[in-house]
């Protein structure tokens, strides 16, 4: 699960995105007959920014402005801070009666906005002008992958693989949360619920808090491996502000099972304490038992794709639900558009728009637990509302035919790490890519470049099956933080693989 980072998109990428997939509405306004003057549009209607309760952005990204009375016809959306307002016009295929999707302008032609700080927006139409949503702004920083080195942090309790994570921001911008659930402890899988604190450096812990936390008091309701993770708030969802939930998301019961469950648990997490509360079984179950899959939340619906179904073989359905102010979720939509070849352990992530499906492996029969390559395929669709559009194939591929490996985002950086693929152990640990702004040729990401351990570049975990994750805190020198946690030695390409890690890793440098 990948949180939503700050890059430095344009609305002109997005608008070829999101164009076929956004359904105009209707407008106000009614006919006339003989002298009969019609009544005036009804004035716009702003319900909410990005389906979130605290809606956030950096500059030159776009918005998802819902509401209603918005009409047919695009209107302006006016961005405000202070004495600077810039009026903006979307294009007629990403505006419709209850929807509008617009870039957040850097400023004015003479001044700039203030960032980080607010900016208030509007939408103007026929029939008036609308009420006012704040959405905070957040800067993008730089970042350079090449400039990366390592260290490891307290280790877990006891060797895992299979297991999964996410981070949970806390109640400041320099307080977060790591949890870890469920996992293969080499002999079956577990009801594991561990907790951490995370430090803005990447380490995690503190001189008083020496070892992870057991969640003793709420376990997971079943033993679970190769399950999915995701974390809602009020960044990302319509939640109350302040609050946190996780949710564990299908996965493999016993370790001798072909297939998943479908189950969904949700807890939530206490933002300044870290603790996590009871699981709760939600009523709305996925479509279908799946392991293997990937999942994660963005402007307010949690999206899940591929995975393995209960005869062992991989899947291209593509699910999405909207997350409810109390964290459980709506109806799951089965989206028309699969992946266009099945896969499992693939790494996904969305962001302004656009969900990306990274490698995976699109072979049956190869039990979760051991070693087996996947495919160099990216392939990314539109992703607005729940609604999945057309998946297309990038037209820049992998280095390696990556499976069971972890994935980090960060300022426009995409960081494809571990796992299992062709070659010697080692020699693709990581690769990195960036969001190409402009999406010619069916290029949303770039090529790709090898990051190698003879300049320090890379771990050395060299692992597939472990867990990782993005934190939300930056480093003193503005760096992002990306820990890789547990996971099994990897040894080839087929076959058990050897021994389980207790390993956190995480970038020290830059």
């Amino acid at each position: 699960m990948m949180r939503q980072q700050n890059w430095h998109l344009t609305l002109g990428a997005i608008v070829l995105a999101v164009g076929a997939t956004l359904i105009s509405g209707c407008g106000g306004g009614g006919g006339s007959s003989n002298n009969t003057t019609p009544p005036p549009p009804p004035a716009p209607q702003i319900q909410n920014i990005n389906s979130s309760t605290t809606p956030t952005s950096p500059v030159s990204l776009p918005i998802e402005i819902n509401g209603s009375n918005f009409q047919a016809a695009p209107g302006k959306v006016t961005f405000t801070q202070g004495s600077i307002s810039v009026d903006v016009v979307p294009t007629t295929s990403v505006w419709s009666d209850t929807g509008v999707v617009a870039a957040v302008p850097t400023g004015s032609s003479t001044a700039s906005f203030t960032v980080p700080g607010t900016v208030s927006v509007t939408v103007t139409t026929s029939g008036g002008t609308s009420n006012a949503i704040t959405v905070n702004l957040v800067p993008t920083l730089t970042f350079n992958p090449s400039a990366m080195g390592w260290s490891t942090t307290i280790a877990l309790p006891k060797p895992m693989a299979g297991l999964r994570a996410v981070a949970v921001p806390g109640s400041s911008t320099t307080s977060a949360f790591a949890i870890i659930t469920g996992g293969y402890d080499g002999s079956a899988n577990t009801t594991t619920v561990w907790a951490n604190n995370l430090n803005q450096d990447g380490t995690v812990g503190d001189t008083t808090n020496t070892t992870w936390t057991t969640i003793a008091t709420n376990p997971l309701p079943t033993s679970l491996a190769h399950h999915a993770m995701a974390e809602a708030d009020d960044t990302n969802s319509l939640v109350p502000v302040g609050k946190r939930f996780i949710y564990v998301i299908g996965g493999q019961v016993k370790a001798t099972d072909n297939g998943g469950t479908n189950t969904v648990y949700v807890a939530s997490v206490d933002s300044t304490a870290g603790t996590v509360g009871t699981w709760t079984t939600l009523t709305n179950t996925l479509p279908q038992p799946l392991l293997g899959m990937s999942a994660t939340v963005h402007n307010g619906y949690l999206y899940v794709a591929g995975g393995l179904n209960t005869n062992g073989v991989p899947v291209g359905a593509v699910y999405s639900a909207q997350v409810n102010s109390d964290g459980t979720l709506g109806t799951w939509t089965t989206s028309t558009n699969s992946l266009p070849t099945p896969r499992a352990f693939g790494t996904m992530f969305v962001f302004g728009g656009i969900i990306y499906y990274i490698n995976g492996d699109p072979n049956s029969s190869v039990p979760p637990n051991d070693q087996g390559v996947g495919d160099n395929f990216v392939y990314y669709a539109s992703a607005l509302r729940g609604a999945v559009g057309t998946w297309v194939q990038n037209g820049n591929s992998t280095i390696h035919d990556r499976a069971k490996g972890v994935l980090f985002t960060a300022y426009g950086q995409v960081i494809a790490g571990e796992g299992v693929y062709t070659g010697s152990v080692g020699s693709g640990e990581m690769e990195t890519s960036t969001i190409n702004a402009s999406n010619t040729g069916n290029l949303a990401l770039n090529s790709w470049t090898g990051l190698t351990g003879s300049l320090g570049q890379v771990p050395k975990a060299n692992v597939y099956n472990a867990a990782g994750f993005t934190s939300p805190l930056v480093s003193v020198t503005n760096a992002p933080r990306f820990l890789i946690l547990g996971g099994q030695a990897l040894t080839g390409t087929t076959g058990p693989g050897g021994v389980l890690s207790n390993k956190v890793y995480y970038n020290n440098l830059p």
